[in-house]
């Protein structure tokens, strides 16, 4: 695999505000997309206590807080923070160029997608 082969081009960056996320739609999953203090991230977009939409959450720092139960999700890493009976949520690799955001296709593979061609 190329490395432009590697990266999918997901949004703009224009299409994320500032301190919020947005949900796109990669590969037949959905990803949220935040804009926050320390740069663009991405995650599974599926709060792994009830299944919420993390894109709709309130975002800080690097975090982003389950809009349903208040779960506090790491986007660097995926990991709840304030509830350590939950497994984590996906955090996938992103790059910003030329003001879009790309996400690393190979992450795909890890939730079950079939791997670009």
């Amino acid at each position: 695999m190329t490395d432009s082969e590697r990266w999918t081009r997901v949004c703009a960056e224009d299409d994320v505000p500032f301190l919020e996320g947005r949900r796109v739609e990669v590969g037949g999953f959905y990803v949220g997309v935040f804009n926050t203090e320390e740069g663009f991230y991405a995650v599974y977009d599926v709060c792994p206590h009830r299944g919420g939409p993390l894109s709709d959450g309130d975002v800080a720092a690097a975090t982003v807080t389950c809009p349903l139960h208040a779960r506090k999700i790491d986007l660097k890493t995926g990991e709840v923070l304030n509830d350590e009976g939950l497994s984590c949520t996906f955090a996938f690799s992103v790059k910003r160029e030329e003001g879009f955001v790309y996400l690393d296709t190979r992450a795909l593979a890890s939730l079950g997608a079939p791997s670009p061609a």
